[in-house]
């Protein structure tokens, strides 16, 4: 893996995080709307409450992670204990969290939210 390919990896990271923080603000936004409008009660009220929690951490990840990338780029080429090009997603961004790790949390949580978001339309 060259400087080429970590840049690339990055920048198809950094574009997925700006639109999933779009796609998750529109949802969360919607759930505001009804939880406002409509009014709903017991496990209905839970669920669209989770899933705007569950939104918007997703937005949080996705906002850190796209500002950590900015000076990942600073950083290419990336490289282990041994001078070898290492993968952009083991690369740690502080307090042990990966660039890997905060984008599956952003996905997972979009996911969570999604899978609320459901629960509440079923119920």
């Amino acid at each position: 893996m060259d400087q080429d390919t970590q840049k690339h990896a990055i920048d198809s990271l950094r574009d997925w995080s700006k639109w999933l923080i779009g796609v998750d603000f529109a949802a969360a936004t919607g759930c505001v709307v009804v939880l406002q409008g409509g009014d709903p009660q017991g496990l209905a009220r839970l669920f669209l409450v989770l899933a705007i929690a569950a939104f918007a951490l997703s937005v949080l990840c996705a906002v850190i992670l796209t500002r950590s990338l900015a000076s990942v780029v600073e950083r290419l080429p990336l490289t282990g204990a041994e001078g070898q090009p290492v993968s952009t997603s083991g690369y740690r961004i502080g307090a042990g969290v990966t660039i890997g790790g905060l984008a599956s949390a952003q996905i997972v949580l979009m996911t969570l939210g999604g899978g609320l978001l459901i629960g509440w339309i079923v119920v």
